[in-house]
């Protein structure tokens, strides 16, 4: 418990202490399994770039619940994500996100 509030912690200072990453719109909360490769597949970045904007070494393991700053203003909708949470991880509301996307309804789905 105490390493996932250190690597928030740390997030949060490298979010407010480089200037550089005031584009990073989203946040992907490191689950099980999850590695720099797999997240960056996952989001069509280089492992590289995604490494250095989160301040970690290319081989570096990550923590689960680790907040990881993804860069450019797409996201892909995951397992068990909803409106609401993406909103709020977004920093805006339900329905500007929904009308931004064209959305009629809450349903969304992964992919």
């Amino acid at each position: 418990m105490v390493k996932k509030f250190k690597w928030l912690f740390i997030s949060v200072c490298i979010i407010l202490l480089t200037p550089s990453l005031t584009n990073a719109q989203v946040i992907h909360e490191v689950k099980y399994g999850d590695s720099l490769g797999k997240i960056s597949k996952q989001y069509k970045i280089n492992k590289d770039e995604l490494a250095k904007l989160n301040g970690l070494a290319k081989n570096m393991g990550l923590v689960l619940g680790q907040a990881m700053l993804i860069p450019g203003s797409t996201y892909i909708v995951q397992p068990g994500d909803s409106i609401w949470e993406i909103a709020k991880r977004h920093a805006i509301s339900e329905e500007t996100l929904m009308n931004q996307n064209g959305l009629k309804n809450r349903v969304i789905v992964p992919g």
